[in-house]
């Protein structure tokens, strides 16, 4: 499994468990991340969890 950034991820890991991303907030049109003076970036999870950038322990692209 290769990690990648935020960006181009479809799924991300928090507490030990992956889970797929349905929405992303906090990234521009042209992937630039908002920083934490701006409120910093999240992600949306199937199960409806928001998962923040302090949260998130790594972010993986996966073809499903």
């Amino acid at each position: 499994m290769k990690h990648v950034s935020v960006v181009e991820a479809t799924h991300v890991k928090y507490g030990g468990r992956w889970e797929k991303i349905v929405a992303k907030t906090g990234i521009d049109r042209n992937g630039k991340l908002a920083p934490p003076s701006a409120g910093g970036f999240s992600v949306v999870t199937e199960s409806g969890k928001t998962i923040s950038m302090w949260v998130a322990q790594a972010y993986d692209k996966r073809s499903e």
